[in-house]
């Protein structure tokens, strides 16, 4: 038996801090238009034992991992997810077994991938899908860019390689989450979720009232053609007035066509729907058995409660059986508390009635499933380790930025030009470089984490309800000409409205001080302050979070690596959550540094 353990005691955190403090803990301060940092080590658990041998754990990719997509070449599996205003957009997952993943990159890591205007974190990268073309021996992800240039495809001949191509926009798709079917027949459709009046209809009802069209896709000139139709209008059950019926996907399987859609909102509503018809283009009507997944029917009061699941994907292994990977969340209090985002989970689907059901109505998800024989057979061949989301390990060494590492926006320079690109610039970025002890140098920018550009920030998921995170960090602040000062240190960042900062900077009076800022809607709402004597001034300090429990967020400091000290009072971890802004995205927590408040 496995057992995940909740949180690293204080002391080994803080014996692992001395360890790596190097020769920098005893240096002086560097230029104070730059901050020094020790790799940022995120550690997080959660009380589940399993047995690896005979059954998985979910979510199989824990933190914010949203709207994720699946196909198979042979023995080979290739998941995406959602990353929304996050740069490098939609990380490309492999996998033999279904169980263990492996981060192969990035469809969108180089800055002309990704061409939109600073705007809020939600916006962005929205639910991509990847599949493969035996036509060309290519892989696909079809994705909408929302605020930027719409819906388009990136290709690649092998995803563990990269080099997914530059965007081939689709002008004609409309809406929103496309996705691909190449049919047996070598002929391709395009469906996607667009509000009724971008077609001419009228709505039934205001707010939600979808429909799914699709057009042809001539892959062989990367275009679509023919005329546009609709395949399903208003959802499952148009009387009960259902919304954002979205996320299609269009399946043949035997000699029917499924269309598995969400339904419902991503929200505590949420489900997933599917229709069935003989034909591609048409002819369209809900299965017999509906919803095929949901756990919005089911009391809160459950233990490892998963809540808000939909937006499914399904594949075949070799052997025949069928899968689907999902969106859930797993809330700390309530139906609808939780920061790490939407999660990826999996499931076997079970065929009844001639349907696929990912799960039966008043079924709760499993948070412990039991290996069937196919899953048993592929872990025994399996050779691929697999990242572990709660020990991922440092957000960067001395050879470059962890495959995991995370940009608020696309990375540019405080002028705001880049050629970034982050398959090849891992050790030197716009306002960052690695030295050779393996610490972050990191440049102060006039961004600040709390305005929609991007801040000199690098960050991960937060992945767990509970968790612990520290480094050390090498600065010197600096008074701007408004009496304002410069900063760094930690960041706990929800939105830009919605953070967390623990900072070295300076008080109103000049004075050197550790500042915990709680903000909330944009405004700092608890402040502690932590006065430095001219010694602590100039020395490196050490930086830590841990939580209390899944809603305190408790930060500590320390000067020689052995003995903390807490800061002020617990923050208020809903300040994190997606529940106050009524986001899409997870939190992430990172190191940061700007000029400007």
């Amino acid at each position: 038996m496995r057992t995940l353990q909740v949180i690293p005691s204080i002391a080994r955190l803080c014996a692992a801090v001395v360890v790596s403090a190097g020769t920098l803990a005893c240096s002086s301060l560097p230029d104070p238009d730059t901050a020094v940092f020790s790799p940022l080590e995120y550690e997080a658990g959660m009380q589940v034992s399993y047995n690896p041998e005979t059954e998985y754990l979910n979510p199989i990719l824990p933190g914010f991992y949203p709207d994720p997509s699946i196909c198979r070449k042979g023995g080979d599996y290739y998941l995406v997810t959602s990353t929304f205003g996050y740069y490098p957009g939609l990380p490309v997952w492999h996998s033999t077994d279904l169980i263990h993943w492996e981060l192969t990159g990035h469809a969108l890591s180089r800055y002309s991938q990704m061409p939109m205007e600073d705007q809020p974190i939600r916006m962005g990268v929205f639910a991509p899908q990847i599949s493969y073309n035996p036509g060309n021996g290519l892989f696909y992800i079809i994705n909408t860019i929302v605020g930027g240039h719409g819906n388009f495809f990136v290709t690649t001949e092998d995803p563990t390689a990269g080099n997914w191509s530059d965007p081939v926009l689709l002008p004609d798709v409309l809406g929103i989450d496309p996705s691909i079917l190449f049919d047996n027949d070598g002929k391709a459709y395009i469906v996607s979720s667009v509000g009724l009046a971008e077609v001419g209809m009228e709505p039934l009802y205001d707010n939600g009232d979808n429909a799914i069209a699709m057009l042809e896709f001539d892959w062989r000139h990367g275009k679509t053609t023919g005329e546009r139709k609709l395949l399903a209008i208003h959802g499952v059950e148009p009387e009960k007035q259902p919304i954002w019926l979205e996320g299609p996907h269009l399946y043949h399987i035997g000699d029917k066509y499924f269309l598995m859609c969400a339904e419902g909102g991503t929200a505590q509503d949420h489900s997933e729907v599917i229709f069935e018809s003989d034909r591609p283009d048409g002819g369209f009507r809900p299965c017999a058995i509906n919803p095929i997944l949901t756990q919005r029917d089911l009391p809160v009061e459950r233990e490892n409660l998963i809540n808000c699941t939909g937006h499914a994907g399904l594949v075949q292994s070799e052997a025949g059986n069928w899968y689907a990977v999902f969106l859930g969340v797993e809330p700390y209090e309530g139906d609808y508390y939780f920061n790490t985002g939407r999660q990826t989970f999996l499931l076997p689907i079970s065929w009844t009635d001639g349907q696929p059901v990912i799960l039966p109505q008043g079924k709760p998800v499993p948070k412990v499933v039991p290996l069937n024989d196919d899953l048993k057979a592929l872990a025994e061949a399996n050779t691929i380790k697999g990242f572990d989301g709660y020990r991922p390990g440092p957000l960067w060494d001395k050879n470059g930025l962890a495959d995991f590492a995370m940009f608020i926006r696309r990375p540019v320079r405080a002028d705001g030009s880049s050629d970034f690109d982050f398959a090849r610039d891992r050790k030197t970025g716009p306002f960052y470089r690695i030295d050779e002890h393996g610490d972050l140098v990191l440049d102060l920018k006039p961004v600040s984490a709390r305005s929609l550009g991007n801040p000199s920030a690098i960050c991960e998921r937060v992945t767990a309800k509970m968790f612990s995170a520290h480094t050390r960090v090498s600065f010197r602040p600096e008074t701007n000409d408004d009496g304002t000062s410069s900063r760094a240190g930690l960041l706990l960042y929800q939105n830009h409205l919605q953070q967390m900062e623990f900072v070295k900077i300076l008080d109103s009076h000049g004075e050197p001080v550790l500042r915990l800022t709680q903000i909330r809607k944009g405004l700092p709402e608890k402040v502690f302050d932590i006065g430095l004597n001219s010694r602590e001034a100039d020395s490196p300090v050490y930086l830590m979070v841990e939580t209390l429990t899944p809603s305190e967020y408790a930060f500590s400091y320390s000067f020689d690596g052995k003995t903390y000290i807490r800061v002020g009072e617990a923050l208020d971890g809903k300040v994190l959550s997606t529940l106050e802004e009524g986001n899409f995205q997870g939190a992430m927590i990172g190191i940061y540094a700007s000029s400007v408040e």
